[in-house]
């Protein structure tokens, strides 16, 4: 019987606004939104001191300045933010020739089988969380798991900079305790509907 497949999910931390405090180090500790225009347009990323008010990705600008009117904001600065990314794959690229890209600032990598080069799964996930910090002085977030679902709901779970793993054989170990929200594509509106048909 072969091995579990061993999945990582690697998710760049606040990256928009993440890549903004690496360039303007003054902006660290501050509540930072990138998006725009000022009243009309939504919000791209928010810093985790932002997301402590409830502004969070595609929420409408002028809801987020409703809830955090101290917040820097910062136009999206796209050519920067895809040279970062370029970075970030180099280095996801070293550790794995299966990678597949979901956006600029997250992948999945199938590291089965490459415990010989880089060890098991915790100290390959540790080392390219390193290679990535040193390549680009951002941080990222890491799950891993047997399978792509799973290891993208271990990502978020210990946020920013973490590293969860969901052991082979104990997937409904970890699926239990978790609320429907957390499953990857429900946001509030189906969050809503599933709750009214008794699934929490």
């Amino acid at each position: 019987m072969p091995p579990p497949r061993v999945i990582f999910h690697v998710d760049m931390d606040a990256f928009y606004a993440a890549i903004e405090v690496h360039d303007r180090p003054e902006l660290a500790g501050l509540p930072l939104i990138v998006g725009g225009p000022h009243r009309r347009g939504v919000v791209s990323t928010a810093s985790y001191e932002a997301r402590k008010f409830g502004v969070r990705s595609a929420m409408p600008m002028i809801e987020a300045m409703r809830r955090c009117p101290q917040a820097v904001v910062l136009p999206v600065r796209m050519e920067r933010y895809a040279d970062v990314s370029r970075q970030v794959m180099e280095v996801f690229d070293r550790f794995s020739p299966l990678v597949e890209p979901l956006s600029l600032d997250e992948a999945f990598l199938d590291m089965t089988g490459t415990e010989g080069l880089f060890g098991p799964p915790l100290d390959a996930a540790r080392r390219l969380k390193r290679e990535v910090r040193e390549a680009t002085g951002l941080s990222c977030s890491v799950g891993i798991a047997v399978n792509k679902f799973l290891a993208k709901l271990a990502s978020e779970l210990d946020k920013p900079d973490g590293v969860t793993i969901v052991p082979a054989g104990r997937e409904r170990e970890f699926l239990t305790p978790l609320q429907v929200q957390r499953l990857w594509g429900v946001g509030p509106k189906t969050t809503e509907r599933l709750k009214a048909m008794g699934l929490h």
